[in-house]
């Protein structure tokens, strides 16, 4: 099911928006579709990741960044 949602945007973020619509092929909803779902997928990640170095502090094991990217890659 799609629903409809109005949002006002300030010409700042209108004209890039346009411009990369149309050298995409695509639509401005489907650019804002998309930035939503990265942005959604951002913060659950950095949820869990939270979580997960909460966990292993508990135990006593820190992890730099450059290493969790190289475990995860």
């Amino acid at each position: 099911m799609r629903n409809i949602v109005a949002i006002s945007l300030p010409d700042s973020l209108l004209r890039p928006l346009s411009a990369e619509a149309k050298e995409e092929h695509t639509s401005r909803s489907e650019i804002i579709r998309q930035a939503l779902k990265h942005h959604f997928f951002v913060r659950e990640f950095t949820r869990v990741r939270s979580k997960a170095m909460a966990e292993l502090a508990k135990k006593g094991i820190t992890l730099t960044e450059e290493e969790i990217f190289e475990k995860v890659s």
